[in-house]
């Protein structure tokens, strides 16, 4: 055993004696884990400038309506879906026990799906785009999670009944019979004394002579100036709906509920950079001392090749546990805290060891320094690319996700974000740690028993 460490201690002090080695191993990780931390943005699960999903659900089904719907519709920076009696009759959310579109908008952002929704309610259009009487009522519901697109959706919603103010007055005989009905119900209110009856009786009256003149006038092509201001005097009563946010079951929505910082995808995927340097060094430095016939003159010494192997794999365990231990010291000092650390020990060792067998494999991929350097990183690349370290795997489309299951990196970065952010149980962290243990087996055997054939 003691031959076993002074031999690790050796591959240790040549691997660090390379400082491009040592970057690559040690610095390189840090920058990666740090850049894609700042490229999350301050909010985990924040969607950055993508347009904000809303399902507006109209059960007034009028001409006002549909043009509160048009204007918003206009806006780039909303993703608008519609609803109403006759969508959620024809749709699928009928079979499932939804008959109410409200219910089915409500569970869309409840689940996630969507960030908001908009209920127009029947007797909108009557009351839309009038500065007198009572406002009509909006109830508008919000993920919780989405304070800041909360805002601009109720700025959205005052801008389109501002329009509508205006269509109310570009139009001046549509607002004829709203005010012989308020005509008519001042008729006969009883809660007005004669003067005031009559005061409003008079400027209801003058207001019809005014809208037949204003229509007139227009019709001759002889328009007056336009009547936008009279849109700053709209505005619309929002009531709030209140909405507790439980999204489906391993959807990304749920993952992303779970982060507690940036540094949560970043720093896992920054672990598997430095432990791929680790493996590219290792598998190097072996190919390195068979060319050179170091490998022959340690077996003529009083060494066993057993022991030999044992030392680069230990060496190899210690360094790619080393990355993993610095990184997190570092990501608990920017603010990652995890929620395990008897999971995150145990996702390390598991990891060390999956890629010691690789690293082992890998040193026998060819006879020169060149064509085992060359093999490796190409092989780490794709391992990398379908495996989440340069985009995490629940932002792939579903076919990578599918393809990802082949890449050790995929468990690996499972295995730690279980232990870190997922909240991964001992059954849950099962699965990834066995596949890594047993790539790890597979891979110790195969470079073994080549490297002891090759000596031989």
């Amino acid at each position: 055993m003691i031959a076993v460490i002074h031999m690790a201690i050796k591959d240790l002090r040549i691997l660090f004696r390379d400082r491009a080695g040592a970057f690559f191993i040690v610095g390189f990780p840090v920058l990666m884990g740090v850049f894609f931390g700042l490229i999350l943005g301050n909010e985990p699960g924040s969607e950055g400038t993508a347009a904000i999903r809303i399902t507006i659900v109209d059960l007034d089904q009028s001409e006002f309506s549909g043009r509160f719907i048009d204007a918003l519709s206009g806006n780039r920076q909303l993703d608008i879906e519609i609803s109403g009696p006759a969508a959620v009759t024809s749709s699928a959310a009928a079979t499932e026990g939804y008959s109410d579109p409200v219910a089915v908008a409500r569970d869309s952002v409840r689940r996630g799906q969507r960030i908001g929704m908009i209920v127009l309610p029947a007797g909108f259009g009557t009351r839309a785009g009038l500065f007198w009487g009572t406002p009509p009522v909006l109830q508008v519901g919000i993920d919780p999670s989405r304070r800041g697109e909360a805002g601009m959706i109720h700025g959205f919603v005052m801008e389109a009944m501002g329009t509508l103010a205006g269509e109310r007055f570009r139009n001046p005989l549509q607002l004829k019979p709203t005010i012989d009905a308020a005509r008519n119900e001042l008729s006969t209110a009883s809660n007005l004394n004669p003067a005031q009856r009559q005061l409003l009786l008079s400027f209801f009256s003058a207001a019809g002579q005014m809208l037949e003149m204003t229509a007139a006038i227009q019709s001759a092509d002889n328009g007056l100036p336009g009547t936008t201001g009279f849109s700053e005097l709209q505005f619309a009563k929002i009531e709030p709906l209140d909405i507790v946010v439980v999204p489906d079951p391993g959807s990304r929505a749920e993952q992303l509920q779970k982060l507690n910082s940036r540094w949560d995808i970043s720093f896992p995927q920054a672990m598997m950079w430095g432990v791929m340097a680790c493996v590219a060094g290792f598998s190097i430095s072996i190919a390195r001392e068979r060319t050179r016939g170091t490998m022959f003159r340690l077996q003529v010494s009083p060494v066993t090749r057993l022991q030999i192997l044992s030392g680069k794999a230990l060496g190899c365990f210690v360094t790619v546990v080393g990355v993993i231990v610095m990184l997190t010291v570092l990501g608990y000092w920017l603010g990652m805290r995890p929620v395990s650390y008897s999971m995150l020990i145990v996702a390390g060792i598991c990891v060390a060891v999956c890629f010691v067998g690789i690293m082992m494999t890998m040193s026998v991929l060819g006879r020169t320094e060149q064509a085992v350097s060359g093999s490796g990183w190409a092989i780490n690349l794709v391992m990398a690319m379908f495996g989440g370290c340069m985009v995490p795997v629940m932002f792939m489309p579903e076919s990578m996700q599918q393809a990802s299951v082949l890449s050790p990196i995929r468990w690996a970065i499972l295995a730690l974000e279980g232990a870190i952010w997922r909240g991964f149980s001992a059954s849950e962290m099962l699965l990834p740690c066995a596949i890594l243990t047993s790539v790890g087996i597979a891979g110790l055997l195969t470079g073994t028993v080549i490297l002891s054939r090759e000596q031989s």
